[in-house]
């Protein structure tokens, strides 16, 4: 998490929720099932914790943003249709 390691906390957490979000939807209609998304999250660019990932997971799940499907993670028809309308701008 080099990019994000000075922030605060809470500014790290969003970065990290925005990365996976960001990874959900670009994989979009393919799905990754979580442990397969930890591992690609951990392995990349971004070098998040397994924490930090799982953390994120739940706090965009509670936020209506993905859905986990047994173990497969899609993002929600909102999650979808906000990253079109911000593409947009």
């Amino acid at each position: 998490m080099s990019q994000s390691s000075n922030a605060p906390p809470e500014q790290r957490d969003l970065w990290v929720e925005h990365a996976i979000l960001s990874e959900i939807i670009i994989l979009h209609p393919d799905h990754l099932i979580s442990e397969e998304l930890v591992v690609r999250m951990e392995d990349g660019p971004s070098n998040t914790d397994r924490v930090a990932i799982l953390d994120s997971l739940q706090s965009l799940q509670r936020s209506g943003l993905i859905r986990i499907n047994g173990e497969v993670v899609e993002p929600t028809y909102a999650a979808l249709r906000a990253a079109a309308i911000f593409q947009c701008s």
